[in-house]
Formats: C-alpha cells, structure tokens, sequence
C-alpha cells in the first residue's frame, strides 16, 4: 500500500551551533530540538553541568556521544523492522553491537502494535508555531493515529521525566495537521533503557501546544536579543 501522505525533503543549516530547516527561498524555522535546548529550564541547565563536573569534560563527551550513538543506531534498526529489511544489516560498515540489538529485541513487543506506518523520519514544519523538524514515525499505533518517539535512556524514567518529549511530540502532532488536514490527536513515546525494560507513554498533545507556544516565544526572544 502507498503511504497517504507525501513528505517534504528539507534541507538543514547550522548556525551559531542551532540547526535551521530551509522551508522555501525566504524562509527558515528552527529545529524543535533546538529550540527544547535553547530554553531550557536553570534547573536542568545546573543540573547537566553538575553531571559534566561530576565526570570532568572527556569522559561526559565520551558518554554523551556513545547515548547519542546508540540512540541513533536503535533508531535505524526499528526503522529497518518497520520496513520489512533486515535489522542486523552492518551500521556504518560494523556489525550491530549486542548493546543494540539487545535494544531493538526489548522494544521490538512494542513495535509490533504499530498497525500502520505513514512516515518514518519525517520532515515537518509549522508557520503558526514557526518550527521544524523530523518525526520517527507517523501512522497508526494500536488503531489510534499517533506520533510515535522511539527514545533509549539511561535508567527507567517516569511521566516527569519527559516533559520536553511531550512538547516534541505536541509540535510533530501540530505539524502534521497544519501541512496534511490530518486530526492526530495522541502522540507514544516507546522508549528502551539500558536495563533492557521497555516503556511505553501515551500523551494528549493538544494540552502542550501552549507551553509549546511559550518555549518558541522564548526562543524567538532569545535570538532577537542574541542572548543564548
């Protein structure tokens, strides 16, 4: 079957470390996770910083790059899954760690209730909310037409713990309506942490785009004043 919807290829550009989405000639929107970083809370500004001091500067850019790694690469493999190809394909020419695979197997229970795949990686942009961005998945996930986040971590996190996730998902939502007439109204995370327990979090979108609007506000504020 022929996906429903046709997805933008978007090009990206970085500046002063901030990635932008090239939406036509004139016009560039801020990537969401731009914008999530950019205005953070001081509380999770200190918070970061303490763990950086706590492991000094080599070791936590060792560690935030094998996160971001393996993130990414449990990412392609439920992408490969969800396309019918095989997971444990080489990445970047190397065999599939354990630590990956072993990933992708715990989330794969989760992966099976997803009933239709629309997109995977796609580009998404709002002109109300003046961002951009790419979403993992857009299809159905038990009967219910979702935003789907696939997401690792390092231990079991809770509701309170995601509260930049849901403003993820709440823009994806809003995007995908805005540009295909659509009415997604739920977004999942399904998420896998090194203690191989999946997880899974529902999330009511339409109660984040407010706060959504007020971390883009502030974004936008921050730029202009060239304070960030």
């Amino acid at each position: 079957m022929n996906p429903p919807f046709s997805y933008p290829d978007l090009s990206t550009e970085t500046f002063d470390g901030m990635r932008w989405y090239k939406i036509d000639d004139e016009t560039f929107f801020p990537s969401i996770t731009t914008i999530l970083g950019t205005t953070q809370s001081e509380e999770t500004k200190k918070s970061l910083a303490n763990w950086r001091t706590s492991l000094g500067p080599t070791k936590a850019d060792a560690a935030s790059k094998a996160a971001c790694d393996h993130g990414t690469n449990v990412h392609l493999l439920a992408e490969r899954y969800l396309k019918n190809q095989k997971v444990d394909d080489l990445i970047n020419g190397q065999p599939v760690s354990s630590k990956d695979l072993g990933a992708f197997k715990t989330l794969k229970s989760k992966l099976d209730k997803v009933d239709e795949v629309w997109g995977q990686e796609c580009a998404l942009f709002s002109r109300e909310f003046e961002i951009a961005g790419r979403c993992d998945l857009v299809g159905t996930y038990k009967g219910i037409p979702c935003i789907v986040d696939f997401k690792t971590a390092g231990r079991i996190k809770d509701k309170k713990d995601i509260a930049d996730y849901n403003l993820q998902l709440a823009f994806y939502g809003a995007s995908h309506n805005e540009m295909h007439g659509t009415n997604i109204k739920e977004g999942v995370v399904l998420m896998v942490a090194d203690s191989g327990f999946p997880l899974e979090f529902h999330v009511n979108l339409e109660e984040f785009y407010e706060p959504l609007k007020a971390r883009s506000s502030e974004f936008w504020r921050k730029v202009v004043n060239k304070n960030y």
